[in-house]
């Protein structure tokens, strides 16, 4: 069991924190993330995309000449998929699934993977979090506008109070995945939530 230094956004006392290495020493294995995160973004996307056909496009139903001695090619309805204004032939119809599914071992691991490379680069810290901080968190985003953050914390009460602040995201323990780490630069983990969390990312009871 490695060990960690944390602290309180407030009074900044520096405490030895126990970390589980299978969740916070994970290398790093960009294919997995990769293909964790196409999975995810993939399965927001609707398929919203559609075209007419020539069944569907307005008009054409004359003949726009004759068969046969005009010197042209022949032709039957000027809304044929080779006219200009014609329909599409092999376009979008709007029926395209972009579900994607991946097993829970995987998802897991990735949010180890990327939980302990934030770690490493130092953009993850360990804190203890007080309803007294979020005057102190909202100040900090608006001082750094460029800054974004996700808070991993279950403290409902204070999840409600900082939500609203602009490019900080608030997730629980039990919800986090790869995608809320990915989303933001920094990540703050509430120590109240690392026993929990690693419960959950390393299967343990």
């Amino acid at each position: 069991m490695a060990e960690t230094k944390g602290k309180t956004k407030v009074e900044k006392k520096v405490a030895v924190i126990k970390r589980n290495p299978l969740v916070w020493e994970v290398p790093y294995n960009a294919d997995l993330v990769a293909q964790v995160l196409y999975v995810y973004r993939s399965n927001e996307r609707k398929s919203t995309a559609n075209v007419k056909g020539r069944g569907e496009v307005s008009g054409g139903g004359k003949k726009p000449w004759k068969q046969k001695g005009t010197g042209r090619a022949r032709a039957g309805s000027t809304r044929s998929t080779i006219w200009v204004g014609g329909g599409v032939a092999f376009g979008n119809v709007g029926d395209r699934n972009w579900n994607r599914k991946i097993n829970k071992k995987m998802a897991k691991k990735a949010t180890c993977v990327m939980l302990s490379e934030n770690l490493r680069n130092k953009t993850l810290e360990f804190m203890k979090f007080s309803l007294n901080d979020v005057k102190k968190l909202r100040d900090e985003m608006k001082k750094n506008s460029s800054k974004s953050a996700l808070v991993i914390t279950d403290n409902v009460e204070l999840g409600r109070k900082i939500r609203n602040i602009e490019k900080l995201d608030v997730v629980s323990s039990e919800k986090l995945n790869a995608k809320n780490i990915a989303k933001r630069k920094y990540i703050y983990v509430d120590n109240e939530v690392i026993e929990m969390l690693e419960k959950r990312l390393t299967n343990e009871k």
